[in-house]
């Protein structure tokens, strides 16, 4: 199970997933981690439990609203932590190769004449945005569009995750200098 996180790991967000110019960021399934370990699908869920008990993994996942107002599940977000690569004593590796892979990330959004949040946005589903629905965040000026704030986040937050901050740091420092509550991110407009 290892092997498959580390096969699948993006060193410069810690998810398991790649990010690709046309898409952006293509999170795993549990269908591919079950495919390439080559172990039953409830074993590979008991592991990744197991995995996040002991502090090595987190998931998140996101929920989406289609057009009738219902909210269902999008695919899983597998976060690995820092702890991971201490137990097996490769936290001065991980530094090192975070650094690296950050820069060779930010060197191919530079190539292809991109930004960097354009790579690292999650793939969108053919759902409405839920502000379409007069949906608003309170603490939110209402004549700024839910894409651009959306984008100011992600650019905020992948510049401090490629400077090397932890996810959940990075989150914490954007919403400090964009001026949105401790734990906002913009998948919870989704969400409400």
């Amino acid at each position: 199970m290892l092997e498959v996180i580390f096969r699948h790991l993006d060193l410069a967000s810690m998810c398991l997933g790649s990010p690709t110019p046309a898409s952006g960021f293509i999170d795993i399934d549990m269908r591919t981690i079950v495919r390439d370990s080559g172990i039953g699908q409830r074993r590979c869920e008991r592991a990744i439990v197991l995995l996040k008990e002991a502090g090595f993994m987190r998931v998140k996942q996101p929920r989406r609203q289609n057009e009738e107002g219902a909210y269902f599940g999008c695919r899983a977000i597998g976060i690995v932590t820092e702890a991971l690569f201490e137990a097996l004593g490769l936290a001065p590796m991980l530094h090192r190769e975070r650094a690296r892979a950050s820069e060779r990330l930010r060197r191919k959004a530079q190539k292809m004449n991109k930004k960097l949040s354009d790579l690292m946005q999650r793939l969108r589903g053919p759902f409405k945005s839920p502000s379409r629905h007069n949906f608003r965040l309170p603490f939110v000026r209402s004549d700024e569009s839910r894409e651009q704030r959306t984008l100011a986040w992600n650019r905020k937050w992948g510049e401090l995750v490629l400077q090397g901050i932890p996810p959940d740091e990075a989150q914490r420092q954007a919403n400090e200098t964009l001026g949105y509550p401790s734990g906002y991110s913009p998948g919870q407009e989704a969400r409400r």
